[in-house]
């Protein structure tokens, strides 16, 4: 959360007892801020009604966290402030004022240049550190020193990020964080991506209107004249594949072809609105996004053109890419449920990673960086306490080898590693099916296996005295996390993997990896709220776990915007979850979801509160100014 949102009482521009003229300000529109992501436009606009009552508002433009809100006049803009501003709602605190006065000239006429405006190019906008060589956007994003932050730096530079955590952790009264010196020194060196070109596995290319109002395909480079947005051409974008870049130009042909307007979200009139494309093995994956037409006729007949365009046999030998898939996506309000229909190829496109296949479908989140996910969850796995089959061959299908020192503890001590114990050869296969896989075992760290009853030499690993690990996959998508790490692991404690998902679509997803990955004997999904899934789990468990007995690891990979409160409630009272494995690629949003799993223990939150131990970067996105955060938690 932002420090404007933080402190809505702070005086902002245009709020007064009596409307009055100011420059820049517009009398009957208001800003409103801090609203929750994870609302739809629907929602937004009962809540509205519900708080502003008698005062009517004329049109509402919701984008995501903010809003604006057009009034009749300037008196009912001043009341729907005094009633907006400060309102609590879903755990945020709105912060209301009037709004500036959009620009309408891309920069103010001088007499000495008529010029344009400078636009910036796809590659400055997309991807900020392009010409840096790859080391130095590394030291960059580790930036030890707060006291030489870049420009436009300041949310991402890990320092900072851990000096925030730490004021917000002590704040609350969080007990042994120690100085704020300290406590950076649970930051880890960041680890590189294995590849740092073409790497995204899928983009989102707007269709809209360049500067000169002609049809363009690619990026979204701001606002301008009349509220429209205009779209630059994502050229020298290395990032994106040539692959891809080959699709956007002939996608922008068709378009063209098909005389049909892109959408226009102010003025409510158009038809094209994205082009998706997912890559995977130079299998590629497209789905067009639309506002739905009035004649059924016509849309049928755009798709077959469309069909026919991107699935001809000339795209496989002389247009350098293979399409396998295509579906169409009808959209009204960005916070429609999507809704996705085939119209050509295969369901599903497929992606090897760390030894494990996955089939993708278009809602299915799947990491947008393959390479850099498998540095990723294998650090997931170290993380976890669960010790990989031969450390080097991590990445190996992938041809990654991560290059990172030894991870260390808080006081920078290396940790040592139990060793490993062979399975024994006369153990038998499973009775029900010759085929199945045992259930999967692990080597856990000292840290996670102190609570370990004792054994003897003659006593086996899937003993009945053996209470096992369950792997919490909280927010399992497809299963990748998980079944990435049951994979990759040694044999020598039994192991079982529990996934959380909302969306029954990924869950299906999920169920049908483990089948093809041969996992389904050792993971289970749940379609659910992870809150109520806890509840219910301890019949979920096969023989030989117990969620009273058995050690509980949790990976906790949440959306951009954080976790749900009742899901860190949760996590608290699972007493026997000893440690908790955070993802996140936006720790800013994150950082409230941490302070509550370690605040101290008091009637709202009860449990025993966890402690960071570890924060450990991922450079999942190369030449941009974002990575991954994995935070270790444990009590």
């Amino acid at each position: 959360m932002s420090e404007a949102i933080e402190n809505p009482a702070q005086e902002a521009p245009g709020i007064a007892e009596t409307p009055k003229e100011e420059p820049g300000i517009d009398l009957d529109r208001v800003h409103i801020q801090n609203i929750p992501s994870f609302i739809g436009f629907k929602q937004f606009k009962k809540v509205l009604e519900k708080i502003l009552g008698d005062v009517k508002s004329k049109k509402v433009r919701h984008m995501s966290d903010y809003a604006y809100v057009t009034f009749d006049t300037p008196e009912d803009a001043q009341k729907a402030i005094q009633l907006l501003n400060g309102y609590e709602y879903k755990n945020s605190v709105l912060a209301a004022h009037l709004a500036t006065t959009e620009v309408k000239n891309l920069r103010a006429p001088t007499k000495n240049n008529t010029e344009p405006a400078v636009q910036k190019t796809a590659r400055e906008s997309v991807t900020p550190l392009a010409e840096m060589e790859y080391e130095k956007q590394l030291e960059l994003k580790q930036q030890n020193s707060v006291n030489q932050k870049p420009p436009n730096f300041h949310l991402i530079e890990c320092s900072r990020v851990m000096n925030k955590l730490h004021e917000q952790l002590q704040r609350n009264k969080v007990e042994k964080i120690g100085k704020q010196t300290e406590f950076r020194k649970r930051l880890q060196q960041i680890l590189p991506s294995p590849k740092t070109t073409g790497y995204r596995n899928k983009c989102e290319f707007t269709i809209g209107h360049d500067l000169n109002r002609d049809i363009c395909i690619g990026f979204v480079g701001g606002r301008f004249a009349e509220n429209r947005h205009f779209v630059i051409l994502p050229l020298n974008v290395d990032i994106v594949s040539p692959q891809m870049m080959s699709i956007v130009g002939d996608a922008h042909e068709f378009v063209k072809e098909t005389e049909l307007a892109p959408f226009d979200e102010f003025e409510r009139k158009g038809f094209w609105r994205l082009l998706t494309v997912r890559e995977f093995g130079g299998d590629v994956m497209l789905i067009f996004t639309v506002f739905p037409l009035d004649s059924a006729e016509k849309t049928e007949e755009i798709q077959k053109k469309i069909a026919q365009r991107f699935m001809d046999f000339e795209t496989f030998t002389s247009k350098k890419y293979r399409v396998c898939s295509i579906y169409w996506q009808e959209m009204v309000h960005i916070s429609d449920t999507p809704n996705f229909k085939l119209i050509a190829g295969t369901p599903y496109i497929y992606e090897s990673l760390l030894d494990c296949r996955f089939r993708v479908s278009p809602p299915a989140f799947f990491q947008t960086n393959s390479q850099g996910a498998s540095v990723l969850y294998s650090t997931i796995g170290e993380l976890c306490g669960l010790a990989e089959k031969n450390s080097e061959a991590s990445g190996a299908s992938e041809g990654v080898k991560p290059s990172a020192e030894a991870p260390k503890d808080s006081e920078g001590v290396e940790k040592m590693e139990v060793t490993s114990v062979e399975t024994p050869a006369e153990a038998p296969a499973p009775a029900d099916d010759s085929d199945a896989p045992p259930t999967k075992i692990a080597r856990i760290d000292p840290e996670v296996a102190a609570e370990a009853p004792a054994t003897t030499s003659s006593e086996t690993s899937t003993s009945p005295e053996d209470p096992g690990t369950i792997l919490l996959d909280i927010c399992c998508g497809t299963g990748t996390i998980g079944q990435c790490l049951l994979k990759n692991i040694e044999n020598t404690q039994k192991v079982f993997c529990v996934g959380i998902e909302m969306i029954a679509e990924a869950v299906e997803d999920a169920k049908q990896n483990a089948k093809q990955n041969k996992m389904e004997k050792c993971c289970k999904y749940i379609a659910g709220k992870a809150e109520d899934t806890f509840r219910s789990m301890k019949y979920q468990l096969p023989a030989g776990f117990d969620l009273r007995t058995s050690r509980v690891v949790g990976v906790l990979d949440p959306p951009r915007a954080g976790m749900h409160e009742k899901v860190i409630l949760a996590c608290r009272e699972m007493s026997t979850m000893r440690r908790l494995i955070f993802v996140s690629c936006e720790p800013n949003a994150a950082i409230n979801n941490i302070v509550n799993l370690c605040r101290p223990e008091s009637r709202k939150y009860s449990g025993d509160a966890f402690s960071v131990t570890r924060v450990q970067p991922v450079d999942m996105f190369p030449q941009t100014n974002h990575m991954e955060w994995i935070i270790q938690l444990d009590r």
